[in-house]
């Protein structure tokens, strides 16, 4: 009996304790505290003890002389750069800053017995002028924007070789003012933007030249000309250079080169030795089809016979099909005097010899100029002449001979020189 009335006693005793505490607790959640501030800080001051009515004025003299004197800190490539707040506008909403303190006080005298080892932090309401900062960032940073190089093939020395682009670089403004708003009223450090690596660098890298990598040459031709017309022959190499002539497709001289640029007869022979190179080029793959190419009239000095393309007179052009079954890349390079043409593609392309067989002479006519120097009866040849011929050029490959075309070519006259004649003393 006496152990029962103790036990009893005892739960008694801790009824009563937790009675009493929680009536305490309800009664400090229903007192309501001063409105003062209790542990709020800025980046710079600490509000504690500032009633509410006095708020506003506080923050007001502090964030005018803030936004005065302070800047917004950039770095770029270890260059430093500042915006000053004023110059772009910012303007703290007085009203929303003190309502989101509000929001964090403690609201009776339960929050306050916890809130005493809090300290909050806390970022003013403001607004800026985003043209403004975006402008700003667009003078700092807009020189060092580039567009992508593109990647490139080029012929050394006779080798194949690819030059890998280069990435351009552009500038994610949308980013950068986000990332900037970020540190306004909170940061003293800059923000640095590292052209390598930076969130808000953005690299873009060009197209490939191809879909396939040209990783093989399959034919080459050259032709000499005069070097005097370097320059222009320069001009005719850069143009020819990485164009891509797909399967099936045609190939046209007057789309990579303009021959109205070519004025007097040494520049329209430089366009014919360079339609000549690239015709010779062509020819000895197999499914190039010709649609499209003029011989000269009489045989030329660079090139054989049959194997020349000219560009005179109407409709005069250099045009053939691709039917290979892979596409040709055209590139070209300038060595010692002579303009060479290659054509690379993605793979092996079977190629042929060519044959230039002369036949169907035609003898050159003779023109006789009277030189009254020379004695009667006798000729001096002043130029041999050349005789007229068609030449058959044909193509072969695995075995197999095909036609490819057949040009006749003009005699040129034979010249010779004669002495007078005497003159007749019987005649009247």
């Amino acid at each position: 009996m006496k152990f029962q009335a103790k036990t009893l006693w005892a739960i008694l005793i801790v009824i009563q304790i937790l009675f009493g505490s929680g009536t305490g607790l309800l009664l400090l959640s229903a007192t309501k505290v001063n409105t003062e501030i209790v542990s709020v800080s800025t980046d710079e001051i600490t509000l504690d003890s500032v009633s509410i009515e006095y708020l506003r004025e506080v923050l007001s003299d502090y964030y005018t002389k803030k936004i005065e004197n302070s800047e917004i800190k950039i770095e770029i490539e270890g260059i430093p750069f500042s915006v000053p707040y004023e110059d772009i506008d910012i303007i703290v909403d007085l009203d929303k800053t003190i309502e989101n303190i509000k929001s964090r006080l403690p609201e009776n005298g339960f929050e306050t017995l916890f809130s005493q080892s809090v300290i909050y932090d806390f970022k003013p309401v403001f607004t800026y002028n985003s043209g403004k900062l975006i402008r700003r960032c667009e003078e700092l940073l807009s020189h060092y924007k580039t567009e992508p190089v593109k990647e490139k093939y080029r012929i050394e020395n006779g080798a194949l070789t690819l030059i890998p682009g280069i990435p351009g670089l552009s500038i994610d403004y949308i980013k950068l003012e986000q990332e900037l708003k970020n540190i306004i009223f909170v940061s003293a450090e800059p923000y640095r933007i590292n052209l390598n690596d930076s969130p808000v660098i953005i690299k873009t890298l060009a197209e490939p030249v191809y879909k396939e990598p040209f990783n093989t040459l399959v034919s080459k031709s050259n032709v000499e000309f005069d070097t005097d017309l370097i320059e222009k022959a320069e001009n005719c190499k850069d143009s020819i250079n990485n164009v891509i002539i797909e399967n099936n497709q045609e190939f046209r001289l007057n789309d990579i080169l303009d021959f109205s640029q070519f004025s007097g007869d040494m520049e329209k022979d430089l366009l014919n030795r360079v339609a000549t190179a690239v015709y010779q080029a062509a020819l000895p793959m197999d499914g190039i089809k010709v649609l499209n190419r003029k011989p000269a009239q009489r045989a030329v000095p660079y090139a054989e016979s049959g194997l020349e393309a000219v560009i005179e007179g109407e409709g005069a052009n250099l045009i053939f099909s691709n039917e290979t079954g892979k596409p040709l890349l055209l590139l070209s390079e300038i060595i010692a005097g002579r303009f060479n043409v290659f054509f690379a593609s993605t793979g092996e392309i079977i190629t042929g010899t060519l044959n230039v067989e002369k036949r169907d002479f035609i003898p050159p006519s003779v023109i006789t100029v009277v030189n009254e120097s020379l004695s009667p009866n006798v000729t001096r040849v002043i130029s041999e002449g050349v005789p007229g011929f068609t030449a058959y050029v044909t193509r072969k490959i695995n075995g197999k001979t095909e036609e490819i075309s057949r040009d006749k070519y003009q005699p040129v006259s034979r010249t010779v020189e004669t002495g007078a004649k005497p003159v007749d003393a019987g005649s009247k």
